[in-house]
């Protein structure tokens, strides 16, 4: 057989383990050799096209388990706020982006709480008086609007927030154009949704980006309408068959909150008949999505304890009642549906293992659910995941000293946040994910985080300040390099796509080269480490300058 593409001079990670394997070659997609420089440049012919790795790690394309690919790329493509490190820098990318536009609304995201604890309609309007203006912060649990668009959306001061909402009010009873969670959706079913045509080019964007990084696989976290959102399934679709979508992806069926055990039947039947539909044109989604909860910066996940800012006692809401969460999690489970729940708070997570201890007893061995952020977990909790046979699917960029955050929960809670090394140690498997654009996507950036358990500062953003930890219980629940880095390929690949993910003969060709052996490192250099080339189904989809 003669290879269509060979990588030579590296260092090999199949997936779980750094091998002694230098070189992998591949040929119809497929990987059909790994081994020595002289055994896979035998298989070279004319046509071979040959990557040195120059001594860099090959391994497994990254397969991020908790995206939001679509609306991130439609993000980029609009006003994106991620990269600003200060107030006036965020401004002036609104002040931009708005000129840039003629749209009835002005819409954009990824503004940071650090910058703006409490964002008001007055910033806004000082900037785009004349125009609604709807901003999602970096979490996309909560809306930043200006004063036209709480017009629009009829807000003022007689409004009752919806349950598990906020609308947050000055002095004098005003909005003040910060909403969270359910709140903002009062504005988000007044926006113009995202056309057809700006999912479809959004998610193509976010394909590229993602390339660049190693990724070559992803699982939308969200399919439905979600916050003022558009339903991605079409663009997946329509990107499917036209061929343009070649990264292997899956999908989650968007369970909305406020669901009862009484509309459970007719749920389940509905997903039923799209996962059928879906699988016909080429698109997994056998996966079902729910938030259990919200965000403990916006003081909306469920928590065993009160927060820290509530002298009355106030310990966040579940996004719905436990009959409910029981009722939904059995019914999926029986009906061959992964769960994949967001969950930030303790309360939210004991409540979800309940659920899935539940359905193991009535169903029996069912699909691999997950849970996905895992801010916040009693340690009794974290060693059930194994037994229960639930997927951590981690965002290790996370899992890093928060000053804002021990404000609203205190040290000790957000110290013994993230126990990676507790769920592990229990047997649980492990995925990993970026819930970009929440976050950045950089799988180096997370696996540096999870490894050290400390994140380096960006560009012009501050350190810690003085008296902050120094990094987030690193000597007992870090993970290793290995681990890490095999819980962002192989272990997300066999979480969402159903596929070993390994560097093995006869899988599917998705491969990735770093521009160094990052198991040659120090950790703390680990977010050094970039990707140099990025191959997709065989064939090389990025290769970064020289």
């Amino acid at each position: 057989m003669t290879a269509d593409l060979v990588i030579v001079n590296g260092h090999v990670f199949d997936g779980r383990v750094r091998t002694a394997h230098t070189a992998v070659a591949m040929a119809e997609g497929r990987i059909v050799a790994v081994g020595s420089d002289t055994d896979v440049v035998a298989l070279q012919g004319p046509s071979t096209r040959v990557v040195d790795a120059a001594g860099g790690l090959i391994h497994p394309g990254f397969v991020d388990a908790h995206v939001h690919a679509a609306f991130a790329g439609v993000e980029r493509l609009s006003i994106d706020l991620t990269t600003a490190t200060s107030v006036d820098e965020t401004l002036a990318l609104i002040r931009a982006g708005a000129e840039r536009t003629a749209a009835e609304w002005v819409t954009g995201g990824g503004w940071s709480h650090e910058l703006f604890p409490a964002p008001t309609r007055w910033q806004l309007d000082e900037i785009v008086p004349d125009r609604p203006v709807a901003l999602s912060d970096a979490g996309h649990h909560t809306l930043w609007v200006n004063s036209r668009a709480l017009e629009i959306a009829g807000i003022d001061r007689d409004t009752i927030a919806p349950h598990n909402g906020h609308i947050y009010r000055d002095d004098d009873g005003e909005a003040i154009g910060y909403l969270n969670e359910t709140a903002a959706e009062l504005v988000g079913r007044v926006i113009p949704p995202a056309t057809d045509d700006e999912i479809h080019a959004g998610l193509l964007n976010a394909q590229d980006h993602l390339w660049t990084l190693g990724i070559t696989g992803w699982h939308e976290a969200i399919l439905g309408e979600f916050n003022g959102k558009a339903d991605c399934t079409g663009a997946y679709l329509r990107a499917i068959a036209s061929g343009e979508l070649r990264s292997d992806t899956s999908g989650a069926l968007w369970i909305a909150p406020g669901l009862s055990a009484a509309d459970v039947p007719a749920l389940v039947s509905r997903f039923a008949a799209l996962r059928a539909q879906n699988a016909a044109a080429g698109f997994a989604t056998a996966t079902a999505k729910a938030m259990i909860d919200g965000v403990p910066h916006g003081e909306t996940a469920a928590l065993l304890e009160p927060y820290c800012t509530h002298a009355d006692g106030f310990a966040g809401e579940l996004h719905f009642d436990e009959e409910a969460i029981r009722a939904f999690v059995v019914a999926l489970d029986a009906a061959g549906f992964a769960l994949h729940l967001h969950i930030m708070g303790d309360r939210g997570v004991r409540v979800a293992l309940d659920a899935i201890e539940t359905a193991r007893v009535k169903n029996g061995p069912g699909p691999r659910h997950h849970i996905a952020h895992l801010s916040m977990v009693d340690a009794t909790d974290a060693a059930r995941f194994g037994p229960l046979g639930v997927t951590a699917n981690i965002q290790g960029l996370w899992a890093s000293p928060d000053p804002f955050l021990a404000t609203v929960v205190g040290d000790t809670r957000m110290g013994h946040g993230y126990p990676f090394r507790t769920i592990a140690d229990g047997g649980a498997d492990l995925a990993m994910g970026s819930d970009w654009p929440v976050s950045p996507p950089d799988p180096w950036l997370a696996i540096h985080v999870a490894v050290n358990r400390w994140a380096p500062a960006p560009p012009g953003m501050p350190s810690l300040p003085a008296g902050a930890p120094a990094t987030l219980d690193a000597e007992h629940q870090a993970l290793t390099l290995a681990e890490a880095l095999g819980a962002y390929t192989a272990g997300s690949t066999s979480l969402v796509l159903g596929r070993s993910g390994r560097l093995q003969v006869g899988e599917r060709a998705d491969v990735a080269v770093a521009t160094a052996d990052p198991f040659a490192l120090p950790t703390e250099a680990l977010a050094s480490v970039r990707t140099a080339v990025t191959v997709v189904a065989g064939e090389v989809v990025f290769a970064a300058a020289p």
